[in-house]
């Protein structure tokens, strides 16, 4: 059993007007618990935060898409992401977890629900690490799908980012690669991570900036990160608000809101702000 972490806070609106179509390419679904129970093994023990409740968030945001991100808390079971994708139809896609052995007619099966990636990370319990990364990406690769990536550390970046670039599908990176306002511009992760961008073959989430600042909204010491990559390659940037904010402990829980806003620090144009919100997503998950 893990120690409680809080849920989100009552959805407040935001400032930035998001445009038609716009997709939250990150967030999660857990609950209710007597329907989709926590997995025994997790990193964390949340409250319910349900598909109503993101319902609830969206109307709030005016984001019409979401990419539900299978919840490592949830473990390897994936019925309550697979229910939230089946609730909302063509609006949303899926990022599932698997098991190493995972077999074609799986996939298949998952591609039917929704799904368009597995998500690998060493940074939580639940699902698969990078020791996988080759083998599972070879048998998703057919279905045109792309691994998702989660890394403990910038440095974990430039360790592992040789193995991505050889890899024969798309890779997309969660949360600015873990890059802190602390490592700098220069750090070599953060430079991996924009070599793979400048590559073409890898998208970055600019999101979870609440979680790596050193500093309150709106996280100014993570703008120049974001800056950096959009102006390498706005086409393979996304946005997302990782709600509803899990393992939140030692550090305010952000109003998500903010996370739309923090938009509004990046010193793009409408045009660009279009691309990330809504050209990127669609040209990644709702491709063919």
């Amino acid at each position: 059993m893990t120690d409680p972490c809080p849920g989100p806070l009552s959805p407040t609106a935001p400032r930035l007007r998001a445009p038609p179509g716009a997709c939250d390419t990150h967030m999660h679904v857990f609950g209710p618990f007597d329907k989709y129970p926590l997995a025994e093994n997790r990193s964390y023990t949340c409250p319910p935060s349900t598909a109503e409740d993101y319902e609830a968030l969206q109307r709030t945001l005016g984001i019409d898409r979401c990419v539900v991100v299978h919840g490592s808390a949830n473990g390897a079971r994936l019925d309550v992401t697979t229910d939230a994708l089946a609730r909302w139809g063509d609006k949303a896609r899926g990022v599932g977890v698997v098991d190493a052995g995972v077999t074609e007619d799986r996939i298949a099966e998952m591609d039917r629900a929704g799904y368009r990636a597995v998500r690998l990370t060493t940074f939580l319990r639940g699902g698969l690490t990078f020791d996988h990364l080759e083998s599972i990406a070879e048998r998703i690769a057919p279905f045109g799908w792309h691994v998702q990536v989660f890394t403990s550390h910038a440095s974990e970046m430039a360790e592992i980012a040789p193995r991505l670039a050889r890899l024969p599908i798309d890779v997309v990176v969660d949360h600015i690669g873990h890059a802190r306002p602390g490592d700098g511009l220069d750090h070599p992760g953060f430079r991996a991570l924009c070599d793979l961008v400048r590559d073409g073959r890898c998208w970055v989430k600019l999101s979870a900036a609440y979680r790596l600042s050193e500093e309150s909204v709106p996280w100014a010491d993570c703008t120049p990160y974001a800056r950096a990559l959009i102006e390498l390659r706005p086409d393979r940037m996304l946005w997302a608000t990782d709600w509803p904010h899990v393992m939140v402990r030692n550090y305010p829980m952000p109003q998500t809101a903010d996370t739309l806003d923090w938009a509004l620090e990046w010193g793009i144009d409408e045009k660009t702000l279009k691309t990330i919100l809504v050209d990127n997503p669609t040209a990644l998950f709702w491709k063919g």
